[in-house]
């Protein structure tokens, strides 16, 4: 007896195979025993290359590497909350009469290390306020001079702090 075991039409053959070697069918039990071991080869082979190969998806992202500086946008919020503690430092430093706010920011980047790093790029007005008084800054009027100021800021996430590590302004 042959069986024809090319592509997928040895499925049925098996079944009919199987049937036909059962001990119902026959009575000399020792060729049986070999058919069953044939046949239970030929169905493990069967389903270990009979299931379609599990193909994994990649999803490609664009992720910040640690340790390095990238650009990102200077309209978020935790740059701007860096910009305004760097430009109460540079007013508390500062030896000018009167205090300075944040105009703009040109340009960001951030470096995550132990902490959260920000380069920024600045504009700085002068206002009409004076530091010997104690106002919101929000409210004072601007005056015509600007600077443009480069910031470094360090986040740490641990405390919740700022910390203006280098700071210059130039007209």
């Amino acid at each position: 007896m042959g069986v024809e075991l090319s592509g997928q039409s040895y499925i049925p053959k098996l079944k009919e195979l199987a049937v036909l070697c059962s001990p119902s069918h026959t009575q000399n039990t020792a060729p049986v025993m070999n058919m069953y071991l044939l046949l239970s080869v030929l169905l493990a082979v069967h389903w270990s290359h009979g299931q379609d190969p599990v193909e994994d998806v990649i999803v490609v992202r664009n992720v910040q590497p640690l340790g390095d500086w990238s650009t990102i946008n200077h309209n978020q919020e935790d740059v701007r909350n860096a910009a305004r503690k760097a430009v109460e430092n540079f007013n508390m430093k500062s030896k000018a009469k009167k205090y300075f706010k944040l105009v703009d920011i040109t340009s960001a980047q951030v470096k995550i290390t132990n902490m959260i790093n920000y380069k920024i790029d600045a504009i700085i007005g002068r206002t009409k306020c004076l530091k010997t008084e104690s106002v919101d800054l929000d409210s004072c009027d601007m005056s015509q001079r600007r600077l443009r100021c480069k910031f470094e800021v360090q986040f740490n996430a641990r405390n919740n702090q700022f910390t203006t590590v280098k700071m210059s302004c130039n007209k």
